[in-house]
């Protein structure tokens, strides 16, 4: 229980990856707050992590992260509520529903929805939590990020470039936070069973990794639950990679 008595958010927790997290945490002893725009899948994680958790401290929130205003709700309702705020996983991102294409074909809009979401949405929320944890002087700030930034995947240039962009943000916040006992860091992901490819293309690009299998949603749960406790308290302005080796800072 290494996360009790700690207050975490999970943003884009409805599903996937955003939904594994939340439960590790809670099986840390953590209360959770999961957030996404999908309130009838936030609720099914809810009750789906209560089902193989019944002690879990958990709960759901409808946030829409491009909304400043909102991640702003999202902070003033947690802290009435815990009177803390100690982890935030910034997960929320756009993957499955992409257009995808050579980037010369891209729209403005396009490149502009997946910024909006994936880098000012990680923005907005770590911003509006650090005010509380800085009057903690305390906190973890995790941003969910991609191994594709290390490699030169064809026809999403737009979301490595917008998970890429969270590199500077995660740098600068870290040096920026570090001198009120705050870190930030970062975990990449290889391209995970999620629902954004087909299995077939999963298994085929798992060949080329030294452990030769599918990255599953659970991979990322350790490191995660590693960087929000006070076990990584010196370790900062970090990318981990977990891809099953193949790409290296």
């Amino acid at each position: 229980m290494k996360l009790a008595q700690k207050v975490a958010i999970v943003t884009g927790a409805a599903r996937g990856i955003g939904q594994s997290i939340a439960g590790r945490l809670c099986e840390a002893g953590a209360s959770v707050v999961l957030t996404d725009l999908e309130t009838s899948d936030l609720d099914g994680a809810v009750e789906s992590i209560r089902r193989d958790r019944p002690q879990a401290d958990c709960l759901a929130l409808r946030v829409d992260v491009t909304s400043r205003a909102s991640v702003e709700t999202m902070v003033s309702d947690v802290t009435s509520k815990f009177g803390r705020i100690d982890i935030l996983i910034s997960n929320a991102g756009i993957w499955k529903d992409l257009t995808r294409g050579p980037f010369w074909q891209l729209q403005n809009a396009e490149w502009q929805r997946v910024f909006q979401v994936n880098t000012e949405g990680a923005f907005n929320c770590a911003a509006a939590v650090s005010p509380q944890m800085i009057q903690q002087k305390s906190g973890r700030i995790i941003f969910i990020g991609s191994a594709a930034v290390g490699e030169a995947l064809a026809h999403v240039t737009h979301y490595t470039a917008s998970k890429a962009a969270l590199i500077g943000l995660m740098r600068c916040a870290a040096k920026e936070l570090g001198k009120y006992g705050i870190t930030v860091n970062m975990v990449n992901p290889g391209q995970t069973d999620t629902g954004g490819v087909t299995r077939e293309q999963l298994e085929m690009r798992a060949q080329s990794k030294f452990i030769q299998r599918v990255v599953m949603p659970r991979d990322l749960t350790g490191i995660v639950t590693l960087l929000a406790s006070d076990e990584s308290s010196f370790l900062t302005a970090q990318q981990i990679n977990v891809d099953g080796g193949g790409v290296f800072n």
